[in-house]
């Protein structure tokens, strides 16, 4: 026998050195093998998801995790598969499997980054689908373990990473309702376009609507106009995007009422017109639109955008009968319109409509603002103050709801502010600026301000008090100084803070006063010269400036303005009193007799002419002008007229009117005097 055979061993038993390259290599085969095989497995189940059919996918990624149990790669991309097909209407019990896919890839490979990303974008859609916040915070904290492992990452990886984070906070931050989430959200948008410059339209969607939500809280023009770019660029990728047309005429409304510009109006119509066409049976934009229609015609009076509002209202009505919204603006647009066109059937019309409005929802508190208006547009037509305590009423029951609606605290101050005209009541006038303070609290807007500040000014008049001028004026200025164009789109304004002024100059006795606001009025005729009370009102300021420093050209620029004043106001006979006291100044300080004579006879033809237009004034005033001519009996009759209807000034104005000197000394003007003390002493005894 070959003795090398006897020296082999036995079969079997070969030497370790041998055997192990042999079964290394067998192993790589069939590990090799299993790959291909959970590969194909992996494909199969794609495929049968792809298809709608997910029991078989599920079988499939069961048997390919079996050959290959530890490989996260076949983890993440079951997840995907599974995410994908949960994203589909009716498939989103797929989502939680989705999840529990990526959990085993990371716990396979805790620096997967790809699965992180996924895990966290599934996460979130789990948030929008289940409305549960904790998912939110779930996929915050995914995504940001993310970011920590993205620092080899290319650029597109890490704008669709920063995207979803952005998508993310924006759910948390219309959860927590804090400026500081919607900051974050914003500067993961921004941090996803400075990686990638070409970005789908869905990212400029999501960019601008986190732009404009940031700048409603924190009261931002510039992030409106930012918002306002992202969403052009939206459209400019695709311009049949319904929700690129309606947020952005959403920006361009909330622009609009921060800027007042006109501009900006026509911006946002426009929007709302592509909106609609791209989407006509959508009823919630054409009331959106209405809404926006109805806000700025109360801004401006203006009947012609009133009546469009109708018309919207109309349309949404047509597709959606059921919506009490629709119903109550429709009411509140026919209700101003009624109030501007002094059409009672209009009016009815809309009690109407938010009678029904009532009888389908009592709960929501802009149904009651909408009520309220209505009962403010007949107190307005009847000049009833019973309609005004009526409407109060309904914003009050709006403001039971939800306290922080501004709009019915506004209203409510807006509404005593008209009782206190109608009854020339100061209480009222006190009562509407407590309400005007709480609305400019829950929302600083400039037009609520200004409501607010001619609300103390009016008081101050009324009162003769000067603190509440001095408050008056504070807030004018406030209000100015946030709207830095209202020195030309707000002329009414002006004239309001310049008259406020000129009040002031009275009980300052400053010539600054009066200059300032005749330097603001001027401004108001540049910008507005068919702004006509506003020569009314120089002439006024011009003459207390005149009675101040004693110089007559300020009589003469008074008159002038009270010239051109009742060119548009013919009956007017406040104006001629004031023109005929500027007449009467002019006369005393001229030092030619036979001109003082034409001024006084000019002076009394003005009165004369009040007189005849009832202005039962005129007395007193005549009185003053006899008593300068030296004519103290007709004076002391006058007087007595004037007494006859209770239109006297104050007692002590009568001792103190240096036009009745002439008359002071004689005994029918100490009687006079004597009966009015006695009339006086027994109403405070009463």
């Amino acid at each position: 026998m070959d003795q090398s055979i006897l020296n082999q061993p036995p079969l079997g038993d070969a030497p370790t050195s041998q055997l192990e390259p042999r079964s290394a290599s067998v192993e790589y085969g069939v590990r090799l093998g299993n790959c291909e095989v959970a590969d194909s497995l992996l494909a199969q189940g794609e495929a049968a998801l792809l298809k709608g059919n997910l029991s078989k996918g599920l079988a499939c990624f069961d048997s390919s995790l079996k050959l290959d149990p530890k490989n996260p790669k076949i983890l993440y991309s079951q997840g995907l598969s599974l995410f994908e097909f949960g994203n589909e209407e009716g498939r989103e019990k797929a989502l939680p499997l989705a999840s529990k896919k990526f959990k085993a890839a990371i716990l396979v490979d805790p620096n997967y980054f790809e699965a992180w990303q996924a895990w966290g974008s599934l996460l979130c859609t789990l948030g929008q689908n289940t409305g549960e916040h904790h998912y939110f915070k779930e996929a915050k904290e995914k995504l940001n373990k993310a970011v920590i492992l993205s620092k080899n990452q290319g650029r597109d990886a890490l704008s669709e990473l920063y995207w979803d984070l952005g998508i993310v906070f924006m759910h948390l931050a219309e959860h927590s309702g804090e400026a500081l989430d919607w900051h974050q959200a914003l500067e993961a948008f921004q941090l996803s376009h400075s990686f990638e410059e070409k970005l789908p339209s869905e990212f400029w969607n999501d960019f601008g609507y986190c732009s404009l939500k940031f700048a409603s809280h924190i009261n931002d023009v510039r992030l409106y106009s930012k918002a306002i770019h992202y969403l052009k660029t939206a459209i400019s990728i695709n311009s049949s995007c319904y929700e690129s047309w309606n947020l952005l005429a959403e920006a361009q409304e909330k622009l609009y009422q921060h800027t007042h510009d006109e501009d900006h109006f026509t911006q946002a119509n426009d929007a709302f017109a592509s909106a609609t066409q791209i989407q006509p049976q959508e009823s919630e934009t054409w009331l959106n639109w209405a809404k926006f229609l109805c806000d700025s015609a109360k801004r401006t009076a203006d009947i012609k955008r009133l009546r469009f509002c109708v018309e919207k209202c109309h349309r949404a009505f047509a597709i959606d009968s059921s919506n009490p919204m629709i119903y109550a603006i429709w009411s509140e647009a026919l209700a101003l319109l009624g109030n501007y066109t002094e059409r009672l059937d209009l009016i009815y019309d809309a009690q109407n409509k938010i009678c029904q409005a009532i009888e389908m929802e009592e709960s929501d508190p802009e149904i009651w603002y909408s009520y309220g208006i209505c009962m403010q547009a007949f107190g307005h037509y009847f000049e009833d103050s019973d309609y005004y305590y009526q409407a109060i009423e309904k914003f009050q029951a709006g403001i039971s709801i939800d306290r922080t609606c501004y709009r019915h605290w506004h209203a409510i101050g807006w509404t005593y502010s008209l009782l206190g005209e109608l009854e020339h009541n100061s209480e009222n006038l006190e009562l509407s600026l407590r309400f005007f303070q709480k609305a400019v609290d829950l929302n600083a807007s400039t037009y609520y301000l200004f409501d607010y500040a001619a609300a103390l000014s009016k008081l101050g008049e009324m009162t003769h008090e000067q603190h509440w001028l001095e408050q008056a004026a504070s807030q004018f200025e406030r209000l100015l100084n946030l709207q830095k164009n209202a020195i030309y789109l707000h002329p009414d304004w002006l004239f309001q803070y310049a008259s406020t002024l000129d009040s002031l100059g009275d009980f300052y006795e400053e010539e600054s006063y009066y200059q300032r606001a005749i330097e603001i009025l001027s401004h108001v005729l540049i910008i507005d010269p068919d702004f006509h009370l506003v020569h009314h009102r120089l002439g006024l300021t011009l003459s207390h400036l005149g009675e101040l420093t004693d110089e007559s050209d300020h009589f003469y620029r008074a008159v002038h303005h009270y010239r051109l004043s009742m060119k548009n106001d013919e009956e007017n006979d406040t104006i001629l009193i004031d023109w005929a006291i500027a007449l009467i100044n002019l006369a005393t300080h001229s030092h030619d007799s036979s001109e003082s004579d034409q001024f006084f006879r000019a002076a009394e033809y003005k009165i004369q002419v009040a007189m005849g237009l009832g202005n039962l004034q005129t007395y007193y005033h005549l009185a003053c002008l006899c008593s300068l001519q030296g004519e103290c009996e007709k004076a002391i009759r006058c007087l007595e007229k004037a007494r006859a209807y209770d239109a006297l000034p104050p007692l002590e104005d009568i001792l103190q009117d240096e036009w009745l000197d002439n008359v002071r000394s004689t005994e029918e003007f100490q009687e006079f005097i004597a009966q009015l003390n006695q009339r006086s002493n027994f109403q405070e005894e009463c």
